[in-house]
């Protein structure tokens, strides 16, 4: 994801693939329930990528499910508590300038 301030990228944990499909929707769905719930532009983007992670993982058209997505949220994790393999990269320099 890249924004004025800065950018990051998130690459999500390993999950059976049973169908791509509606996994892209599914992410900015999640992005944007993360942004109305109030949070920050790299937790929507971390709950969008948990929210398309989780898609994958059920057959045909069948899109996330919530106890599925929210646990995977719990496994990106941001910054310098980030695992081996996921990485988020924060803006370089103040915010703002």
């Amino acid at each position: 994801m890249v924004w004025a301030e800065g950018s990051a990228r998130l690459r999500p944990p390993p999950v059976p693939v049973q169908s791509t499909v509606g996994a892209g929707d599914s992410m900015v769905a999640g992005f944007l329930l993360g942004l109305v719930r109030g949070q920050s532009l790299t937790d929507a983007f971390r709950f969008g990528v948990a929210a398309a992670t989780a898609t994958v993982m059920n057959p045909g058209t069948e899109l996330c499910r919530r106890e599925d997505t929210e646990r995977l949220y719990e496994q990106l994790v941001p910054s310098s508590e980030t695992p081996a393999g996921q990485r988020l990269v924060r803006p370089s320099g103040p915010v703002g300038s």
